[in-house]
Order: structure tokens, then sequence, then C-alpha cells
């Protein structure tokens, strides 16, 4: 059996419920998504911090290699055809520094963005 692409992600923030969701939609043979924001998610089931994981996101590869922020969109977007380009550009050197800083700022200010109503 093939492993899929764990990613780890805040389904409470309406934003990361939103683009996460669109990727599985689109390659759900691919990917699993772990929803860190669930009362049952535990990080040191899967080796993780909890704190860590819950600052910048992580996904897992289908080796067991662990990449975090803008490298693990990069991973998400080379497993989906019509975004090979988007991670061919984020990994260029120059947009890849701009990119990190400003995964660094988004990660920064997500407990700003607007929660899901669970209730």
């Amino acid at each position: 059996m093939n492993q899929k692409v764990k990613i780890f992600f805040d389904g409470n923030c309406i934003v990361c419920d939103l683009e996460i969701a669109h990727y599985q939609r689109m390659m759900p043979e691919v990917f699993e998504l772990v929803d860190i924001s669930a009362p049952e998610f535990k990080a040191e089931r899967y080796g993780l911090d909890f704190k860590d994981v819950n600052e910048n996101m992580h996904i897992q590869t289908e080796d067991g290699e662990f990449k975090i922020g803008v490298d693990a969109f990069a991973y998400i977007w080379g497993k989906i055809p019509r975004y090979q380009m988007a991670k061919k550009v984020v990994m260029l050197p120059g947009v890849n520094a701009v990119a990190k800083a400003g995964y660094w700022v988004f990660a920064k200010n997500r407990h700003l963005l607007p929660k899901k109503n669970r209730g």
C-alpha cells in the first residue's frame, strides 16, 4: 500500500481549511489531512512537537520526511499537475527567500484570521 502525504493543518482556521481542502479535492489519492485543531490530535503520535506544528504548517512525505512552511507547500504543489510551475517558481532562490519571509509573517499572525464556528 502506498503512503499518502500527510498534511498537518489548522482546521479551525478558515483560510487554512479552505486552502488545504482545495488540495484534497484535487488529489484525494495523494493527500491525507490531519487536523491539528481536532481534540484527538496528539503531535507526539507523529513524532512532532505540539508547539512547532501549531506555529508552522508541516507535512510528512510518503517516505516519512517532514517539510515545514514554504518547503511543505512546494512539496504539495509538486504533487498537483496544475501547480508544477508554482513549485518551480517558489523554489527559485530570490523568490524562495521572499516566500519564506512572507510565510513567516503569515504564520506569526495566523491567530488573527477568522476561526470556524464549530458550534
